[in-house]
């Protein structure tokens, strides 16, 4: 062999995948067209009678095949239907479940701010009666040493640190 003999033969070897894939699709047309050839050629020898009802065989089989379609497409709807009624049972389920619960923490939440204004309330009163007995206790302890001191000037009496 030549050189170019050797050189197209290399390359034949390393064609890329692209073109095997080509050289496979080509090799299937022709195999599809012998297929129709032989189908043709049958179908010649055939007389008008086999023909008719050769098709006729083909029409009910696509109308059963079109019924059986028919009869999945509506098993399909109603499959999603009753999908869809699940679902929008299931959002109004979780919704009401929802607002339930948002309500009872509002109504938790009333009764919380309740409870605390209340409690404030009277804390503030107590604190008020607080300061209010402390200064009366203040005002005891005043009279209550002046009146110690006006006793023991009376009496006569000195403590220790008088003198």
């Amino acid at each position: 062999m030549n050189k170019l003999g050797k050189r197209f033969q290399i390359d034949q070897q390393i064609q890329s995948p692209r073109k095997f894939q080509n050289l496979q699709n080509d090799n299937l047309e022709i195999q599809n067209q012998l297929v129709q050839q032989h189908i043709f050629d049958n179908s010649m020898s055939m007389n008008i009678k086999e023909h008719i009802d050769k098709l006729s065989n083909t029409l009910k089989s696509i109308k059963e095949d079109l019924r059986i379609s028919r009869e999945d497409m509506n098993l399909i709807k109603e499959d999603l239907q009753k999908i869809k009624s699940n679902q929008y049972q299931e959002e109004d389920r979780i919704t009401k479940t929802l607002l339930s619960d948002l309500n009872k923490q509002k109504n938790d939440l009333k009764k919380q701010q309740i409870t605390t204004s209340i409690t404030y309330t009277s804390l503030n009163k107590q604190i008020s009666l607080l300061e209010d007995d402390k200064i009366y206790i203040k005002d005891n302890i005043i009279q209550l040493e002046s009146d110690t001191s006006s006793l023991e000037i009376q009496i006569g009496f000195r403590t220790n640190y008088d003198i």
